[in-house]
């Protein structure tokens, strides 16, 4: 399967797991918030609580919490169409584990602000015993909330 990437939606509260709908919108650049630490196993729960989102076809809630930067990437709608494509053939989940969880800082790019950024892998099975591999990345926005930044799947 091709590697195709999304742009995604927010999710993760620096104190810990956030609903989707609890997110509130991204403070102005100017109220920059100190940088905050987060604990692996916070990133490796949010990632798992937005696949889970995604698996039960609830993608929009995933863009409606979205980072400012991922939904600058993709509208809503398109987001919501191109994962029930990719996901419609493949059938249910049958089991995920996560593979690694990383993070790290960018100086910034033409399309990708400087600041920090983390994923979350998972190896997914579908029925028909098909695996798939699940990138969920986050981005720390200026107001210092963790946020969903995106999300492929290949």
């Amino acid at each position: 399967m091709k590697l195709r990437q999304l742009a995604c939606a927010g999710l993760l509260a620096c104190a810990g797991l956030a609903p989707v709908a609890a997110q509130q919108p991204a403070a102005p650049a100017a109220a920059t918030a100190p940088a905050r630490d987060i604990d692996p196993n916070t990133l490796a729960n949010a990632g798992l609580q937005v696949a889970q989102l995604i698996d039960t076809a609830r993608a929009g809630e995933v863009w409606d919490g979205a980072s400012a930067l991922a939904k600058r990437s993709v509208d809503r709608k398109t987001f919501v169409d191109t994962i029930a494509t990719q996901r419609k053939p493949l059938g249910a989940v049958t089991s995920r584990r996560w593979t690694a969880v990383s993070r790290h800082s960018t100086p910034g790019a033409a399309n990708l602000p400087a600041g920090m950024y983390a994923n979350v892998e998972f190896e997914t099975r579908f029925a028909g015993n098909r695996t798939g591999y699940e990138l969920v990345s986050f981005r720390q926005d200026e107001d210092g909330t963790w946020r969903l930044s995106g999300y492929v799947l290949k």
